[in-house]
């Protein structure tokens, strides 16, 4: 972006340098003043499960604190379960997989 005072105009440039707009000042002003909220307003929406609807019905029902599960689960009991670490240790042979290699 770069302002030219003596035609009072802005030359904006996108980021992969493919499009070259160039704007009056006071149209530069009134299209950034567009993306400002007005006092008290909220840009950013939540909806579905993270909407204030449903954040209420869970805080009614005691369950804000739950989180949803989007994985399945797999039916692999604990024990057979192996820790991130002992996997790393199997795969690449060492015998500390949190000590750095230098």
């Amino acid at each position: 972006m770069a302002y030219l005072r003596d035609e009072s105009k802005v030359v904006y440039q996108s980021k992969d340098a493919k499009q070259t707009k160039i704007f009056d000042a006071l149209e530069w002003l009134a299209a950034m003043c567009f993306h400002m909220p007005n006092r008290g307003e909220q840009m950013i929406r939540y909806y579905g499960y993270y909407s204030n609807v449903f954040r209420e019905k869970r805080k009614k029902e005691e369950q804000d604190n739950i989180i949803p599960c989007i994985i399945e689960e797999d039916g692999i009991s604990p024990e057979q379960r192996k820790t991130w670490a002992q996997l790393i240790q199997n795969i690449y042979e060492v015998y500390y997989p949190f000590a750095c290699p230098t």
